[in-house]
């Protein structure tokens, strides 16, 4: 069975903790046939797809970058992210149990009560790319957590966290799955926003987005041509030079804002809700052992 998730031009924390989890997870489990794929973290329920291939959706989500997959035989559902999936692909509103980042509560420990970070900011992986946060955090007093680090890296930063604003997605699940407050910030780059809810919507929390302003003029370029494909490959191509105006005040601005959401209310999904998803992720996880030990047999 082939595990496949999302590679983009750099090394992206949410797609990579799938290369993380599930071998520790489903040991000896994985291989390079393409007869059998599996989906678990990420935005990753694509129409394109080889049609005579067993998909096996294990947590994914549907971003609605391209249109929905219509599902038949040949895709085995055992939950999916959340209910804006669920009801995208025609599903029963129990098959959105959460993200399955969520197993990573079967990896490692809670976070540890020592902390070394007051409060720390985790962007979007293409923020990250197009923006300046590592200079905004160093003016907000902030620290700057990389998500084109190593796995280890980055999960060992959020866990030494108090708080951490997170705009990148996978940021705040973890976050959340460790038990580590966050507060989250609306992407600057608005087709990465819906998929937020989706989680969201499985663990009964109230999101409420704070906003954030770019970082730099590239990045607000870049925001402003999103929907237009062609327009954002040129801005990238030939913008470049944007970073270098205004660069103060547009640092200073961002910072300043930074440093307002690191005191804002964080939020923790409860107890309940977060313990509840864990354990049916680890129900679905004993059914797929099962299912892949007959298919084997027969």
């Amino acid at each position: 069975m082939k595990l496949y998730y999302y590679r983009c031009s750099q090394p992206n924390f949410g797609d990579e903790l799938n290369a993380w989890m599930w071998p520790r997870l489903l040991p000896d489990m994985f291989d390079d046939r393409e007869d059998e794929i599996f989906l678990g973290i990420g935005s990753i329920l694509f129409p394109s797809f080889p049609a005579r291939s067993r998909k096996i959706v294990f947590g994914a989500g549907y971003g609605g970058y391209t249109a929905a997959p219509k599902l038949d035989a040949n895709w085995t559902v055992y939950f999916v992210r959340g209910h804006h999936t669920a009801r995208a692909l025609g599903l029963h509103e129990a098959k959105a149990v959460g993200d399955a980042a969520i197993l990573l509560r079967s990896c490692l420990e809670p976070a540890a009560p020592n902390k070394r970070y007051k409060a720390s900011f985790i962007p979007h992986w293409e923020s990250a790319r197009d923006g300046s946060w590592e200079a905004v955090c160093q003016v907000a007093g902030i620290h700057y957590i990389d998500p084109r680090r190593p796995v280890d890296d980055v999960l060992g930063q959020i866990r030494a966290s108090e708080v951490v604003v997170a705009e990148a997605m996978h940021g705040a699940i973890v976050s959340d799955a460790l038990r580590v407050p966050w507060v989250p910030a609306r992407p600057v780059q608005g087709d990465h926003r819906m998929k937020w809810f989706d989680w969201a919507s499985a663990l009964e929390i109230d999101l409420r987005p704070h906003l954030l302003p770019a970082s730099n003029l590239l990045e607000a370029a870049l925001a402003a041509a999103r929907g237009d494909a062609i327009r954002v490959r040129r801005v990238r191509r030939y913008g470049q030079g944007l970073r270098r105006v205004l660069p103060g005040y547009m640092i200073e601005r961002a910072a300043a804002r930074l440093a307002q959401l690191a005191r804002a209310e964080p939020c923790l999904s409860s107890e309940r809700a977060i313990c509840s998803a864990h354990q049916k992720m680890l129900e679905h996880l004993d059914a797929l052992r099962r299912d892949q030990a007959l298919r084997r047999a027969a």
